[in-house]
């Protein structure tokens, strides 16, 4: 009906512009003129005789001017999309850690869309900070002591450089040198939130293969007294192993001197592969060349629990549109906003999801379109990937603006046929601009659905500056919420609710509706960031 209805201005636009007499009006734009006189001026924040290239925040003041400007493009150098600046002036934050060489090119816009062009390259050191999320689990917020997780299928092993895990020898339970297992590394936060290392090797280590040698010792895999240092501050960075576009947290750390010593493979430098707040997997290049892994528990766990495998994962580790062999899209606005009265319509276009980097980015902008003052993304993987039971980690980096509302949730498969709330909803991570850092965990199922959802929530800290990890543990009894590692909702699960059955993943960020609420007049655009989904049974 919207195309038959099309038809009539069209036709008296054409009537209008035959049969009229009157003179059309001459349109005068006046001169098309470049911009002239362009100046650009840079400077690195914090730069002094000790940080010559800036104190690690990696921001930069950017001046240019021209005469005749009517605004300015700036292209920061780092791939990112380039910014228009009218005023000319803006502090922006570079975020690749160590320090580079970018070339800042500004283009000043004159009259008819003429420019002139100019170049600085800048030199800038950004400091690698931990994310809060590691930095949490690694040291349960204050001190945690680790162990060898002695129990668990392997715990230690071996494995080629470019592997993730031990593939040419792996350690069943108990069967190392008993010295290994008495051990206690203890990661500790201290102030600005840098982390200590103490290792306690009760008087002797195990040392792994040719790391013998490299303390000076003959013999096997046997134990050893060696001093253990005492607490030693560690250094973190991003991880350079070729397992980590898949696989591991990204993170790295360096310990000073022999390293850990009672997992002494002659390497001081070590992976975190997977971190949790019941496990650590870790992963170091040997004196021998070879990758050496090592699992650890916090002490004091009691009970090996079922090894759960990873049977599905999305990395986002290839530039572009989403694979379409695993994602699909929900677009427009639904039936009344998708129930809720969101005021965004979902596209599948670049400039609303896009992955890049190894990220995912959904954003949500204001605009027009169909008649809607939003856009967005929602993805989901109906027909494509579906579980029953095991935990689910998303890292994620939430949106920021009144009316913004990020989710991370599940659908049972049968939505179609039975309809929803019958269907059940798992929401794993839910979050209103209008309440930041406030994080919601919800089940809708007949009973329990909308207003009268079963839900919990917690607070935590920078959940739009940096990546949390979100997840669930799901089972034939229970529903357990976690960020970081920290279990903040329990519902319990029975044969009787809609939980025990397929679900699918969806991601998205609407805006304003029933949950998200009144939009910022001020609002222009956001992005939750997604850098992994991990689905375990």
């Amino acid at each position: 009906m919207i195309k038959y209805i099309s038809v009539f201005p069209r036709l008296l636009l054409v009537g209008l512009l035959t049969f009229s007499g009157c003179k059309q009006p001459e349109y005068n734009f006046g001169a098309i003129e470049a911009p002239m006189n362009l100046s650009l001026t840079t400077s690195v924040v914090g730069v002094d005789a000790q940080n010559p290239n800036g104190n690690g925040t990696g921001s930069v003041i950017i001046n240019t001017t021209a005469n005749n400007a009517l605004t300015y493009k700036i292209d920061f150098g780092d791939g990112n999309t380039p910014q228009v600046v009218p005023s000319g002036k803006i502090t922006y934050r570079y975020a690749n850690p160590g320090t580079m060489d970018y070339t800042i090119t500004v283009s000043a816009i004159g009259t008819g869309g003429a420019m002139s062009t100019m170049s600085k390259k800048v030199k800038v050191f950004v400091a690698f900070e931990v994310p809060s999320d590691i930095l949490a689990l690694l040291t349960n917020n204050s001190s945690q002591v680790w162990v060898s997780d002695k129990d668990a299928p392997g715990h230690v092993g071996v494995g080629p450089t470019d592997s993730f895990s031990p593939i040419w020898y792996s350690a069943e339970p108990n069967t190392r040198p008993a010295c290994l297992y008495d051990d206690e590394i203890t990661f500790t936060k201290a102030a600005g939130n840098s982390v200590t290392l103490t290792v306690d090797n009760k008087g002797q280590s195990s040392l792994i293969g040719a790391a013998t040698a490299y303390y000076g010792l003959n013999g096997g895999d046997n134990c050893y007294a060696l001093a253990t240092g005492g607490a030693k501050p560690i250094t973190f960075m991003g991880a350079t192993s070729a397992s980590t576009t898949s696989n591991s947290t990204r993170i790295q750390f360096t310990v000073p001197g022999n390293g850990i010593v009672n997992f002494g493979t002659g390497g001081n430098t070590y992976e975190i592969l997977a971190l949790s707040a019941s496990s650590i997997s870790l992963r170091s290049i040997g004196a021998d060349g070879n990758a050496w892994y090592t699992k650890l528990k916090p002490k004091g766990a009691t009970g090996q629990q079922p090894e759960r495998k990873l049977i599905w994962s999305e990395e986002f580790d290839k530039d572009g549109a989403p694979n379409t062999a695993v994602w699909g899209y929900d677009l427009g606005n639904g039936d009344n906003g998708w129930g809720n009265a969101e005021k965004q319509y979902y596209t599948n276009r670049p400039d609303n999801v896009v992955v890049k980097d190894g990220i995912l980015t959904i954003t949500a902008k204001k605009e027009t379109l169909n008649g809607f003052g939003y856009t967005s993304a929602r993805l989901q993987t109906a027909n494509k990937f579906a579980f029953t039971y095991g935990r689910v980690d998303i890292r994620a980096k939430l949106p920021t603006g009144g009316g913004t509302w990020p989710a991370l949730w599940m659908l049972g498969s049968n939505f179609a046929t039975a309809g929803w709330p019958a269907c059940g909803e798992i929401d794993m991570m839910e979050a209103k601009g209008n309440e930041p850092n406030k994080i919601h965990g919800t089940l809708h199922y007949p009973g329990r659905s909308g207003g009268n959802a079963d839900t919990g929530s917690t607070t935590i800290s920078n959940a739009s500056t940096e990546f949390h990890i979100y997840s669930v543990d799901w089972s034939a009894t229970s529903i357990k919420m976690y960020i970081d590692g920290n279990l903040f909702q329990t519902f319990p699960n029975n044969s009787t609710l809609p939980f025990n059955k397929d679900f699918f993943l969806i991601l998205n960020v609407a805006m304003g509706g029933t949950f998200g609420g009144t939009i910022d007049p001020g609002f222009v655009s956001s992005s939750m960031d997604v850098d992994y989904i991990r689905v375990y049974q």
